[in-house]
């Protein structure tokens, strides 16, 4: 059981937590991506602890861009034991619409999901959001997140997919995969070897679901 929500800025994580966040990616990702070098351009880290420890964490960082204000997601995992839950989105949820309460451009959320569990976070919490299963990506839309995506990943880029080299350890569950995560895998194939969709959704209360609204508001 979760105890414990936190998120604080990067500088302020101890030596001893820099090292827990790297051996819990390590533990359920292959090397291939420098998680510690990651983690300093990010501006905070989302935490949640039991008993034992760091048992879940997500990374964020704000960014400045043409089409507006981005939050971008990097790094998320939580331990099986725990992903029964919505501690994690719930905190973000209700952090990040903080924030935007406060910003005078318009808010987007930029994530990169290797998992078809992060994926349905978006039809869960979202009424618009992109790629979906149910209808074509507008081409303005389209050509706002292959620029975000090629900003910050360059070559990696690459139709709509981030080419990271970071295998996922993520099963696959026994029963039958709903549209949107039947979505997810046709999309990005490559996902078992660390390969990351490209989304975007909207950081407006008014594209909420009722999901989404107890998620910001905490009841």
């Amino acid at each position: 059981m979760v105890i414990s929500q936190s998120v604080l800025e990067v500088s302020a994580l101890t030596a001893a937590e820099r090292s827990r966040l790297g051996a819990l990616y390590q533990q359920h990702y292959t090397a291939g991506h420098n998680f510690q070098r990651d983690l300093l351009e990010k501006d905070w880290v989302l935490l949640l602890r039991d008993p034992q420890g760091i048992v879940g964490f997500s990374t964020l960082q704000r960014l400045e861009m043409p089409v507006g204000v981005v939050y971008f997601s990097g790094d998320t995992l939580v331990l099986a034991a725990h992903r029964h839950s919505y501690d994690l989105p719930r905190m973000w949820g209700q952090f990040v619409f903080q924030k935007v309460a406060h910003e005078s451009r318009p808010c987007l959320w930029f994530l990169i999901c290797s998992g078809f569990r992060t994926y349905r976070f978006l039809p869960v919490f979202f009424q618009r959001f992109y790629p979906r299963h149910d209808l074509p990506t507008p081409v303005d839309i389209q050509q706002s997140l292959d620029q975000l995506a090629t900003s910050r990943f360059g070559a990696l880029y690459q139709q709509g997919v981030v080419q990271l080299a970071s295998a996922n350890h993520e099963p696959l569950p026994a029963r039958r995969l709903d549209s949107h995560a039947q979505f997810f895998l046709k999309k990005n194939p490559g996902w078992a070897q660390g390969h990351e969709l490209a989304c975007l959704t909207w950081l407006n209360p008014a594209n909420l679901t009722r999901a989404g609204q107890r998620m910001v508001t905490g009841c």
